[in-house]
């Protein structure tokens, strides 16, 4: 930015900045991008501000966005330096990290530094810890961890590859604080089911362990080799193998250790819930049936008679980029006439790409009436429809 623009901008913002030093505002967050950066042996807008009206000001070097959780982010990336800058009246400016507030959870993963752990290197980004191969590696794999935007209550542990083993990341997770260690959450970068490793970690660590479903993606943008920083808002969801991307209704689940019996425990604790169901959740949804209830699963969605419990085939479900699973009935349960016709409702209340992607697994006594209902419904609205047996849990593939 030039001096002139640098100029033209304080002229434009003098009567809040009047406004703010009358008020005895002491610090003031610009939130603009490159607001820190000035041309060569020039002022930043930042310098100006903090020089002519007396003012503490924090700015960005690079992109200033928002966050879906309110915070700031400026990304710092490779070839397009960023961060946010702290100004003050007759100091030199200071770095102050990449978001803003700073995190209580980001001096402990800091202290981590980077290490190599069992052939895999971790290293501090804004969200938290990276986890990656070592060796080389392309650019995607140093990039996208760097513009993934913090989340301001917990530190992620980014896997820049599914393929990562349990134990490794156990090791990664004891070397942090209790308290932080209970904060973090599981992403892979390529997308895939954590499931396993999260119930791995759980009994290895002895505590739960909190997954991310989905990947990060960014909007508009169908590579990562290239990210820029104005790219770097994200939202959690599946790429298929054509590249579509969707959003499924689980975002977050929690793996519990295994108990005696060795069963583990797998939970949904953040979700969006279909449209369809006026934002119900875990309860009889109107308009569905009396009988029914609706439920979000790691995989889909399940729907059964209200006073049943979810079949555990359900709850430890992993997820897939190109199906959504559709879970109906209970273990040794029958399929009576309100279930079949809150399936139908269901599913016609589901968006049409979702829909799409949509096969139902059926958990009971699938009379013939009831497979002739099933492969009808599959004809109708498009999931696909089948079974594996008459009795116990069985699928619709």
């Amino acid at each position: 930015m030039s001096d002139s623009d640098a100029e033209e901008v304080c002229r434009h913002l003098m009567p809040a900045l009047e406004s703010s030093r009358d008020a005895h505002v002491r610090l003031l967050v610009l939130l603009m991008a490159e607001g820190a950066n000035g041309c060569a042996g020039g002022f930043s807008v930042a310098q100006l501000i903090c020089e002519r009206w007396g003012l503490d000001v924090l700015a960005a070097a690079g992109s200033a966005l928002v966050t879906e959780d309110g915070s700031f982010f400026s990304p710092d990336l490779p070839g397009a330096s960023g961060g946010w800058w702290h100004f003050s009246p007759g100091s030199s400016p200071r770095s102050v990290g990449s978001h803003l507030p700073v995190p209580t959870w980001r001096s402990a993963v800091q202290r981590l530094g980077r290490q190599t752990v069992a052939g895999y290197v971790v290293e501090p980004v804004p969200a938290g810890l990276a986890v990656r191969p070592a060796g080389p590696a392309p650019v995607s794999a140093r990039t996208r961890p760097l513009a993934l935007p913090p989340e301001r209550e917990r530190p992620q542990l980014v896997l820049v590859s599914s393929d990562v083993p349990a134990p490794a990341l156990a090791v990664v997770m004891a070397a942090l604080p209790v308290h932080v260690r209970s904060l973090v959450r599981l992403v892979s970068l390529d997308g895939q089911p954590l499931l396993q490793t999260g119930q791995e970690l759980a009994d290895l660590l002895g505590s739960d362990v909190t997954l991310a479903v989905g990947a990060p993606w960014l909007s508009g943008v169908s590579s990562w080799e290239a990210v820029s920083a104005t790219d770097a808002t994200t939202e959690l969801g599946m790429t298929d193998a054509t590249g579509g991307f969707w959003r499924p209704f689980a975002r977050t689940v929690v793996c519990s250790p295994a108990g005696g019996d060795g069963e583990r425990a797998v939970r949904v604790t953040e979700f969006r819930m279909p449209p369809v169901l006026g934002g119900t959740t875990d309860q009889a949804a109107p308009g569905l049936t009396a009988l029914g209830r609706v439920v979000v699963t790691p995989a889909g969605l399940w729907i059964g008679p209200c006073s049943s419990p979810l079949p555990h085939a359900a709850t430890v479900r992993p997820p897939s980029r190109d199906t959504l699973a559709v879970e109906v009935g209970v273990p040794d349960g029958v399929f009576d006439e309100g279930l079949w016709k809150g399936l139908a409702l269901l599913l016609e209340g589901l968006e049409s790409d979702l829909r799409e992607r949509v096969v139902v697994h059926a958990h009971g006594h699938l009379t013939a009436k009831d497979r002739a209902r099933l492969h009808a419904l599959g004809a109708r609205l498009g999931p696909a429809c089948g079974h594996d047996g008459d009795t116990g849990s069985g699928c619709v593939s």
